[in-house]
């Protein structure tokens, strides 16, 4: 039988060691040692074993990459805190750290004086003083001044800059600026000094800045408005501005405005205003502004003129940019004891504008607003100005003295005037026309004026009767004739015309068309005349003269002929405007026995230079009809087949 060779072994060894002879021997170990091992949880971690014997070039890779990392993460640690403690120092540099860098160690002293003169030379001392422990670099020296300062040379600063280099730690620079400053009297006005630069090895500006404060003591002008404490409503009201030098000299290029309170119609000045209405120029040692116009209100209202002089504002001329003085006047608006207003055809304003070929229909309105009674009321107007024909005039209930020129309402022409009592009222009307148009052309910025009067006594218990009179002023400036006159010619004309007379259908047939601009009384600038060819006439580009600036557009057929200014007495004085061009007809069946229209009708437009209105005025369009034309006649006008 096959026996197991290892299992009796295991046999043997069982039975010595439960055996009772088995003796087991206790060994000396006095001469051993203990020792203690660290004994790695996470065995990736732990650190190899390395003999001393083992050769450096053999370091494993593992362990080489550990110490790389940790030399990285060390010099990034101390590359942040220098960069941090360099930061640090260069702030502590700048602003009074280490270096001691501050605005506040830069001084600006400014020395001058406390008053001047407007338009007085100032002279200002101004001390820059470094006590930095560094140089100020690239300094400028900014001054600002108050708006309508000018130089000593005369020319607008109101910012003066001048370089001053390098300041060194320490040092001081002295300047002095100069510069004529205005204003107002008594005004306050102020000067700001500033100082911009750099530092080394910055490219930051810093800035300081000091103001200097002082007062205007007196102006160069004075201005005087002429006594006036109050006003009738609806009635003229004159008054004077005075601008006086208040220095050795004339006062020159300065510029007077004036702000018209509400209710007040502007009518003329003497002098004319330099701009709109309310503004002149000023030269010389006295310059008195006459002032007309009307006021409207009820009674006891307050209205305040406002005038301020001072330099032109050097972008707009017509601003005021530095003020010298201003005036202020007062007003109250009184009711007139007989009140009386005129319209002219209807419109009441003081000034008024006349279209070419009207007629005038002057209406004069009056009323009693004294609480007494008024006898012997009296209303008049008279008339001025050459262009009034005097035969054209007709009145309503009163009568025209032809000797002086005055229509007058009476006692004697209405019984309502022998005695008005308060709140009666009543209107009375007249007509008239300018001349002819055939005679106007020996007038120049024609203009009618009518001075309106209403008198009369007004009675008191006990007392004498005392006169009171209204007066009122109104002004008619007529717009000059602007006229086109359109012809149509075969015949005559600059162009030799081809095709049949009269017009047959489907073929063509060519035209000459003439416009000629005529102008009266005054000035026109801006002139242009237009018109449009029907469809059935086409533009052939023929102009004569070939200078004049005329344009055709396919696009709807519109014909423009800029003409530009046209002077007054053209094509009666002086010769007319007039151009030529030439346009081809092509009948219809349709047109057959018609005399088509060879354009539109014709409009002139432009600018009347005396009364700033606007002109504009239609004409008749043309056909074949044509009257003007020699070896024309009416056999040739219509359409044939």
């Amino acid at each position: 039988m096959f026996e197991d060779k290892n299992y009796s072994k295991l046999e043997g060894l069982k039975k010595g060691l439960y055996s009772a002879k088995n003796v087991f021997v206790k060994k000396d170990v006095s001469g051993l040692h203990s020792k203690n091992y660290d004994v790695k949880t996470d065995w990736e971690k732990e650190a190899p074993v390395i003999d001393d014997n083992f050769n450096n070039n053999q370091m494993p890779i593992k362990n080489k990459s550990k110490k790389e990392k940790n030399f990285v993460e060390k010099f990034l640690i101390f590359s942040s805190v220098l960069f941090f403690v360099a930061a640090i120092l260069v702030l502590f540099t700048i602003f009074g750290g280490i270096n001691n860098i501050s605005t506040s160690n830069v001084d600006i002293s400014v020395i001058g004086p406390a008053t001047i003169e407007s338009g007085g030379e100032l002279s200002l001392q101004i001390s820059i003083e470094n006590k930095n422990s560094t140089d100020l670099e690239l300094v400028d020296l900014v001054v600002k001044y108050p708006k309508g300062t000018r130089s000593v040379s005369g020319e607008s600063m109101e910012k003066f800059t001048e370089p001053l280099g390098t300041i060194r730690s320490g040092k001081e620079v002295k300047k002095e600026v100069k510069a004529v400053l205005y204003g107002e009297e008594n005004s306050e006005q102020q000067i700001v000094v500033s100082l911009e630069y750099r530092i080394a090895d910055s490219n930051a500006i810093f800035f300081k800045e000091r103001s200097f404060d002082l007062k205007i003591s007196s102006s160069p002008v004075n201005l005087v408005i002429s006594p006036i404490e109050e006003s009738i409503s609806g009635q003229e009201v004159n008054f004077s501005v005075s601008v006086i030098s208040n220095t050795k000299g004339d006062v020159n290029d300065l510029l007077l405005t004036a702000e018209y309170p509400f209710g007040f119609e502007f009518i003329s000045s003497d002098p004319k205003p330099d701009f709109s209405d309310n503004a002149w120029k000023i030269d010389g040692e006295k310059q008195v502004i006459n002032i007309k116009g009307i006021i409207t209100g009820q009674e006891g209202d307050e209205r305040v003129f406002k005038f301020t002089c001072g330099t032109p504002d050097d972008n707009n001329e017509k601003k005021i940019s530095a003020i010298f003085a201003i005036a202020e006047k007062s007003l109250e608006v009184k009711r007139p004891f007989l009140g009386i207003d005129l319209a002219i055809n209807g419109d009441s304003r003081a000034e008024y504008i006349l279209a070419p070929n009207k007629p005038i229909r002057v209406d004069v309105t009056w009323k009693n607003n004294s609480p007494e009674k008024i006898l012997d009321a009296e209303i008049s107007v008279k008339l001025k100005g050459t262009i009034i024909n005097k035969t054209s005039i007709n009145v309503e209930k009163g009568f025209y003295r032809s000797t002086d020129n005055t229509i007058v309402w009476d006692k004697r022409t209405n019984a309502d005037l022998a005695e008005v009592v308060l709140g009666d009222s009543g209107r009375f009307s007249f007509y008239f026309e300018p001349v002819g148009i055939s005679t106007r052309g020996s007038f120049v910025n024609p203009e009618i004026s009518m001075e309106v009067s209403a008198k009369g006594n007004r009675v008191f218990e006990n007392a004498t009767p005392e006169e009171v009179i209204s007066t009122m002023t109104r002004t008619i400036k007529i717009s000059s004739d602007l006229a086109v006159t359109p012809r149509a010619t075969y015949y005559s004309g600059p162009f030799t015309n081809s095709g049949s007379l009269p017009p047959q259908v489907e073929k063509e047939t060519s035209y000459t068309i003439t416009w000629t601009v005529t102008n009266t009384m005054n000035d026109i600038s801006g002139v242009r005349v237009i018109s449009s060819l029907p469809p059935y006439v086409r533009w052939l580009g023929v102009v004569s003269p070939s200078s004049e600036k005329i344009s055709y557009n396919p696009v709807g057929g519109e014909i423009s002929w800029n003409v530009g200014d046209v002077d007054s007495g053209t094509g009666i004085n002086i010769p007319s405007k007039e151009i030529s061009f030439q346009v081809m007809l092509l009948p219809s069946v349709s047109q057959i026995g018609q005399t088509p229209d060879l354009t539109t009708e014709v409009v002139v437009t432009g600018k009347d230079m005396f009364t700033n209105a606007s002109l504009r005025e239609v004409f008749r369009s043309v056909n074949t009809r044509l009257s003007t034309d020699p070896g024309f006649n009416a056999s040739k006008a219509n359409v044939v087949e």
